[in-house]
């Protein structure tokens, strides 16, 4: 191969190189367009206000049997009935505690008595043994010897000293045996305080309802309503008794789709039963963070309030499950940019413009955005070019 030719082989290749280069850049040309956002949203109905029941016991209690839901109770119909099994064993085994405490109360006094009596007898005998070595003191050195009258005095000094050590055993065994006696006395008081409320969720096992109306079982944060079998706390309400005359949806946007939701915004509901049929309505709350819904999902959602404007249709109905539309924004005219395009560095947003041959940094400032495309409010006009994917640059 002749050097002229090597020549224009390289540059053939050089130039196809090249060519290959700018066509594997992909660019989105900049233009106006209608910009849209509407969020999902699934979810039920609900009543607006409730009447909560719920178990008066102030212990953990086992369901063992529910009325059917959306069933129209009666004033002072049974609706939930809880399991005594647990509570009777509960209850006996405070019985057998209480029985415990008070024997073990009664030996600490009896020991406490005994022990008086023995501090008591020991000072008696102190008495006897002073009075006797005072009848038999003599402090004549004719009759007995230094030693011997030396001796005397140390015993008196001795029993002196018994009697002091008998008062304070005295006044030790009583402290301690009362402190003994006074924690029983406590753990009695608290085993009577269990037996009492053992005793009075016994007394409220049935729950009925308290006026007429449908009932719907309250869901926990989990989404998942009563059953049987299941443990309910204190304080927490199984069931409503909703008012129908004004209805509400509740439902739940995936957190990386709730861009932009603020109270006021319009809402089209469809009922999943009745999918031809389009409600209108208002957002009238959104949560003030996300959460998950679901037992070991960790999918989370903000939860969403939604007011109907529709009051008179007969079927809604809680518990009816719904899709929503949330209009954040619709039909306007935006200078739009997909959101690949956009890179952002220590808080600065900007593209890659094609300028000539080649591309340079543009920085921008963006306003609204939907799950694809941002609108574009400063630093690019329509009709330029950007590119969709330049990492080379960066």
């Amino acid at each position: 191969m002749t050097p002229k030719w090597f020549t224009c082989l390289t540059a053939v290749i050089l130039l196809s190189g090249c060519g290959e280069t700018e066509q594997t850049t992909p660019t989105y040309q900049v233009e106006r367009q209608p910009f849209e956002l509407m969020v999902p949203v699934k979810g039920e109905l609900e009543a607006a206000s409730a009447t909560a029941i719920g178990a008066s016991s102030r212990r953990p209690m086992t369901i063992a049997w529910l009325e059917k839901e959306y069933t129209n109770v009666k004033k002072g119909q049974l609706i939930a009935r809880f399991d005594a099994e647990q509570l009777n064993l509960d209850m006996r085994k405070e019985m057998l505690a209480m029985m415990l405490l008070e024997e073990d109360m009664k030996l600490n006094r009896s020991t406490l008595t005994q022990e008086e009596l023995d501090v008591e007898m020991d000072k008696a005998l102190v008495v006897k043994e002073f009075a006797f070595a005072d009848e038999f003191t003599i402090d004549d050195l004719r009759v007995y010897s230094r030693i011997e009258i030396i001796e005397n005095m140390q015993n008196k000094e001795y029993l002196g000293a018994k009697d002091n050590y008998l008062d304070w055993k005295k006044e030790s065994v009583v402290e301690q045996n009362s402190s003994a006696i006074d924690v029983l006395s406590i753990r009695k008081k608290g085993s009577e305080q269990k037996y009492n409320q053992i005793k009075s969720a016994i007394e409220t096992l049935e729950i009925h309802a308290p006026y007429d109306g449908l009932l719907v079982y309250e869901s926990n944060w989990r989404g998942e309503k009563p059953s049987v079998g299941e443990t309910v706390f204190p304080g927490r309400p199984i069931a409503k008794l909703p008012d129908l005359s004004k209805m509400q949806a509740k439902g739940y946007v995936l957190d990386k789709q709730a861009i932009g939701l603020a109270p006021g915004q319009p809402v089209t509901i469809s009922l999943e039963a009745y999918p031809n049929k389009v409600f209108t309505g208002t957002l009238k709350q959104v949560s003030g963070f996300s959460r998950t819904i679901a037992r070991n999902d960790p999918t989370k959602y903000f939860e969403v309030t939604i007011d109907i404007d529709d009051q008179d249709s007969p079927i809604l109905s809680p518990g009816r499950k719904l899709n929503a539309r949330i209009e954040v924004s619709k039909g306007e005219s935006k200078l739009m940019v997909p959101i690949q395009a956009i890179y952002n560095e220590q808080g600065v947003n900007y593209v890659f413009r094609k300028d000539g041959t080649g591309f340079s940094r543009q920085q921008i400032e963006i306003g609204q955005k939907n799950l694809h495309f941002v609108e574009v409010t400063n630093g690019l006009s329509e009709g330029d070019s950007i590119a969709l994917s330049y990492r080379e640059l960066i």
